[in-house]
């Protein structure tokens, strides 16, 4: 029996329109990878606008779902790009602590735009049949939970910067 090396695993660290899905269904094409994008997922399972109240829920179900996937994915030698945003340190080691489990090398692909463009971009994209709705009220909620990535991490894995 061969052995199998485990798959890259490409993380996506950047917070809402900053290009995350973009870049990632380029990666996928690039390297013949499977892409877990959790915004996808939620809009198939619970659509465009799912309850404010429900949605922690909902969204750990989608997580719980498609970390099972992603990690036997990454286990059989597949490239998988994960496309979460990974906000917070807490978030990222854990992942870290994952590939370090699955023995699979691990690339955190950065991204940031300032938050004016973020939000427009946001915004073009609501209008889009199929996207996950962020309200603008929803955007100013959010920022303040995003963690950027700290300086001593970027010796902690492989660090691309976008653009």
């Amino acid at each position: 029996m061969m052995d199998l090396m485990p798959g890259r695993i490409h993380a996506l660290h950047g917070f809402i329109g900053s290009g995350k899905t973009t870049l990632a269904r380029t990666l996928e094409t690039q390297l013949g990878a499977l892409r877990f994008t959790s915004d996808e997922w939620m809009t198939t399972l619970y659509g465009q606008d799912p309850p404010a109240d429900e949605f922690p829920a909902l969204f750990r179900r989608v997580m719980t779902v498609m970390d099972a996937q992603w990690t036997r994915a990454a286990t059989l030698g597949v490239p998988v790009i994960l496309d979460h945003g990974f906000w917070t340190r807490a978030a990222r080691d854990e992942l870290r602590a994952q590939a370090s489990a699955l023995g699979a090398p691990l690339t955190l692909h950065v991204l940031a735009v300032p938050d004016a463009e973020a939000r427009r971009r946001v915004q073009a994209r609501n209008a889009r049949p199929g996207a996950l709705f962020i309200a603008d009220d929803t955007f100013d909620l959010f920022r303040p939970r995003f963690e950027p990535l700290t300086p001593d991490e970027e010796a902690l894995q492989d660090v691309t910067r976008w653009p």
